[in-house]
C-alpha cells in the first residue's frame, strides 16, 4: 500500500491523519509488497528493482519489541531466543548469507550472565541474495521473534510465504 492510500484510507475511515503518516513512515512498505503479520510482526517483502536481493521488512506492531540478529545460532543461547531468518525455495534461490541493515546490540538477560545479539527497537529490514528463475513458483520460509525488556511474544517459526511466477515478476521495486 502506497503512502498516499493509507492517507485516503484514514481520512475515508475516521482515523487521525498523522497516525496515518506515522504508521506509514514505520512500515516501509513499497508498491509491490508481499506479506503478512504473525504475532505482533508485520512481514513486508519485495525484490530490489534489478531482481537481485529479497529484501524483508520486519516491523513490531508495538513500541519496545526488537527482533534477534540474524547471527543468532538456529536454536537460540541455552535455548532461548529466535533468531530472524528468511530461506527461499523453488524459483528463488539464495547466493549468499541472510544480512540485516541493523546494528546488533547485545542485550543481557536479567538474573543471567546471557547476553543476546538484537536489533534496536523498531522495524529490521533484512537482506537475500538471490537468483529469480521467472518461470517457477517460490516459497519463502519466514522466522523470528519479537520482544521487550518485560516480554518475549510467541516465536514464528517456518512462517510460508506460496510466491506464483507473475507474483515475483511484479515484486521488483
Amino acid at each position: 500500500m502506497k503512502s498516499s492510500n493509507v492517507l485516503t484510507v484514514a481520512a475515508l475511515s475516521g482515523v487521525p491523519v498523522l497516525a496515518a503518516l506515522a504508521f506509514a513512515s514505520t512500515v516501509h512498505r513499497h508498491a509491490h509488497d508481499v506479506g503478512f503479520t504473525d504475532q505482533g510482526v508485520s512481514v513486508a517483502m519485495h525484490l530490489s528493482e534489478d531482481g537481485s536481493r529479497l529484501l524483508t521488512t520486519f516491523t513490531p506492531q508495538r513500541p519496545g519489541f526488537h527482533l534477534y540478529s540474524v547471527g543468532l545460532p538456529a536454536d537460540g543461547i541455552q535455548g532461548l531466543g529466535r533468531p530472524t531468518r528468511v530461506e527461499v525455495a523453488g524459483a528463488l534461490r539464495s547466493r549468499g548469507p541472510l544480512t540485516a541493515q541493523s546494528p546488533v546490540r547485545m542485550l543481557p538477560m536479567q538474573g543471567t550472565d546471557v547476553s543476546f545479539p538484537v536489533y534496536p527497537d523498531g522495524p529490521v529490514t533484512t537482506e537475500l541474495p538471490v537468483d529469480v528463475d521467472s518461470h517457477g513458483d517460490a516459497k519463502v520460509l519466514v522466522s523470528y521473534a519479537a520482544c521487550s525488556p518485560q516480554e518475549c511474544l510467541m516465536p514464528v517459526s517456518s512462517h510460508p510465504v506460496e510466491l506464483t511466477a507473475s507474483a515475483l515478476s511484479t515484486m521488483r521495486g
